[in-house]
């Protein structure tokens, strides 16, 4: 077995090394007629009783300056409500037939655009793109002032039930400054200009978006690319559209299609047209290690007798996502795929998120075997998408909508506006395999009814189904209408015990399973020191825990239910935190896999990074960090995992108990003339040790055998299992930890 302890650290070598190239991420507009307006701007606060006219006031030399983009609160600033912006910038003198346009890459969370003193725009909504006209109303030397308001929710004991503003985790969820439930639960605003503002000037036409996604009726070898597009015209005219499909990173050939088109004069509101593309044996994508991310550029010109209008692209890829309505199981371009995922927010300012930090979070997610993302309850920023559409990460789009939300149909109304910007402006990305509308509705989480005193059992689902049935227009991806309590298995930390895991699934699906972990004693103090870092007591009651609490530490949870000792010092507590963490997440995962399409077919795990300084549910902290449960998570997700369980739930020296080996296999080769090893000790006394030859089947998972094991003491006992392939190289290793009582 030495050689097998030794063969093993090319697996155990689990360093994190982050790729030193940055990512290339694609802008959608590359033009000299296009200029970039971040930089420095002037902001000055707008609640009452602060004037309107700060809009038409020329001089604002003592005006703050603020970054743009940025979210106010990660630059310094700590406001709710509304802030005036206001910049300054030159335009080319226009001709007759030009088109001037104003783009916003991202407000949080309304704005309204005046240029010169003359209302342009408004949009609602903190996500999306959007384009305003600015035409008229540009001179050479620019003004430019928007209002954002980014308010409070109504206030009063129940605001986080009758919400009004579609922004998902980023003003009510467990992981924000002030956790959801306390009064400061919307601390620390996420409002501003946080994406990129730019100009654009185009010739009779602008084109604002374009939509690319597949039509698998003909077959893998010749799909119908479906393009959208998104336009405004100047007057009624009679173009040429000229669409190209060039690989982006790859070598092969181009394809091409010219159509003649009629645009509708619209110069301040979207028109549609759209186009189907069809194409002869394409480069397709596939996930990371299954294939090959082909990525194609998608270019639209608009021309006409005197030359280019206007120009746009956008980046896409070729595949095909089904789940199967008997097993639920998702498979990609043919081939069925067990999902491996975990929940990721990133930050709770978008702004704060650069190219290089979602680089960094997506490489450590690999290195820890996930294949999937879920996008938990907001849509990030755009670098993520296109990150995972290069590394081949499969993504979970929830639409922005968390727990409780106004019940009125005018509400209902605008989320489905916002869905389907969301659906439009993000479609185009292959790594997106799915839409999920709602996570916890109310009239699905019973536990609100203890709660709200208002909760009753039909609120938000008219909201729910209006939102699903947009997103359900979109025939390319998996349509999942809302994320249920029912696919939350928190065992171990809301109900039960973390042993509850090893019961039988009900769900193919399980988008959540976790516990909270501490950070490390460096991190921990950069938020929490003095005595506030040793509260007296275990009691949540305790005013100590209070600061603790605000950093989303759920004491309660901790103690009470999980059962988690503190010990007689921090790092005790700390220790004991992250090794109760690290085993619930091998214990749930391992068992999970193990039911693979029995029912599970797709695994999240909640959640990968924390958002901010704080003490949550994350395997990775603020200041990424990896805790123990990111390598229990590592281990537990192998594609070719040895899986271990443990059959007796109780140790105790003397009596016999019983272990479970399996192997399990995601890979979509098989691995002939493979073996399981193990060994199994206790104190260094091997209990037991041995090997067992296998054929390893692609996209398989089998029993292996069952042991019978008998403690000699109340000592922990080591179980280590690996599997070789035929040349005796270790493609699996596994480890764990059982206490006996004494």
């Amino acid at each position: 077995m030495n050689n097998i302890r030794r063969l093993r650290q090319s697996i155990l070598t689990l360093g994190l090394i982050l790729l030193l190239a940055p990512p290339v991420v694609i802008a959608q507009r590359q033009s000299a007629a296009t200029q970039d307006l971040s930089g420095q701007w002037r902001v000055q606060n707008g609640n009452p009783p602060a004037p309107e006219a700060w809009r038409d006031t020329l001089d604002d030399s003592l005006w703050q300056q603020l970054k743009v983009p940025a979210n106010w609160y990660s630059e310094g600033l700590d406001h709710q409500g509304v802030l005036w912006y206001r910049t300054r910038f030159t335009l080319p003198i226009l001709g007759a037939d030009d088109m001037a346009t104003l783009i916003f890459d991202g407000v949080d969370y309304q704005a309204d655009i005046w240029l010169n003193n003359q209302q342009v725009g408004q949009h609602q909504g903190y996500f999306q793109r959007f384009s305003t006209d600015i035409t008229d109303a540009a001179r050479k030397d620019n003004l430019l002032a928007v209002r954002v308001d980014s308010p409070y929710e109504i206030p009063g004991k129940v605001w986080s039930f009758h919400k009004q503003l579609i922004k998902g985790v980023f003003n009510h969820h467990d992981t924000r400054p002030g956790g959801a439930w306390s009064d400061h639960g919307q601390d620390a605003n996420s409002g501003g200009i946080w994406a990129a503002v730019a100009s654009h000037i185009s010739r009779g036409a602008v084109i604002d978006n374009i939509l690319a996604v597949p039509d698998w009726s003909r077959g893998l070898q010749y799909p119908i690319l479906q393009v959208s597009l998104d336009y405004r015209a100047n007057r009624n005219r009679s173009v040429e559209m000229l669409l190209k499909l060039i690989p982006d990173n790859f070598i092969g050939p181009s394809y091409q299609l010219k159509q003649n088109v009629s645009l509708v004069a619209s110069p301040r509101n979207a028109q549609r047209l759209t186009a189907n593309f069809p194409l002869d044996n394409p480069a397709l994508w596939w996930p990371s290690g299954q294939g090959k991310q082909n990525l194609y550029r998608l270019e639209v010109h608009f021309s006409d007798g005197l030359g280019t209008m206007d120009t746009a692209h956008v980046r896409t890829g070729l595949r095909q996502i089904v789940i199967d309505s008997q097993e639920q199981s998702w498979s990609i371009n043919g081939k069925r795929l067990f999902i491996r995922g975990t929940n990721y927010i990133g930050s709770p300012w978008l702004g704060s998120l650069r190219p290089a930090d979602y680089h960094r979070d997506l490489v450590m997610m690999q290195q820890a075997n996930v294949n999937a993302i879920r996008v938990h309850a907001h849509v990030a920023g755009r670098a993520l998408y296109d990150l995972a559409d290069e590394m081949g990460i499969l993504l979970w789009q929830d639409f922005p909508l968390q727990w409780g939300y106004d019940d009125s149909a005018t509400f209902a109304e605008e989320a489905a506006r916002q869905a389907a910007d969301m659906t439009r402006q993000f479609g185009s990305h292959p790594a997106i395999i799915l839409w999920s509308g709602h996570n916890e509705p109310p009239w699905d989480a019973t536990w609100m009814q203890y709660r709200y005193p208002d909760w009753r059992p039909g609120i938000n689902r008219a909201l729910t189904a209006r939102v699903a049935k947009v997103l359900s227009q979109d025939a390319s991806r998996i349509t999942h209408a809302y994320s249920s309590t029912g696919e939350h298995y928190w065992q171990g930390w809301y109900s039960g015990q973390k042993s509850d895991h090893l019961k039988p699934a009900t769900n193919a699906i399980i988008s959540e399973f976790g516990a909270q972990a501490l950070p490390d004693l460096t991190t921990l103090k950069n938020f929490i020191s003095g005595t506030d870092l040793w509260p007296k007591t275990t009691d949540k009651k305790d005013e100590g825990w209070r600061i603790w609490a605000y950093h989303n530490f759920q004491p309660h949870e901790t103690f009470e239910l999980a059962k988690v000792t503190r010990g007689t010092d921090i790092n005790t507590f700390i220790a004991n935190s992250q090794q109760y963490q690290a085993s619930l997440i091998q214990l749930a995962a391992e068992s999970y896999r193990r039911q693979r399409y029995q029912p599970v077919a797709a695994l999240f795990h909640f959640m990968f990074t924390e958002t901010w300084p704080s003490i949550n549910w994350g395997v990775v902290d603020y200041l990424r960090h990896p805790k123990p449960g990111y390598f229990a998570l590592q281990r537990a997700y192998q594609p070719v995992l040895p899986s271990i369980e443990p059959k007796t739930a109780t140790w105790v020296p003397g009596l016999t108990g019983r272990i479970g080996l399996w192997a399990i296999n995601d890979n979509w080769h098989d691995y002939p003339q493979a073996s399981l090893h193990w060994e199994i000790l206790q104190s260094g006394v091997m209990l037991s040790e041995g090997a067992q030859d296998i054929n390893l089947m692609a996209d398989s998972g089998q029993k292996v055998m069952e042991l019978q094991i008998t403690p000699r003491s109340d000592q922990t006992i080591t179980v280590m299992s690996d599997i070789l392939n035929h040349r005796g190289e270790v493609i699996g290793h596994n480890e764990l930890q059982l206490q006996v009582q004494p």
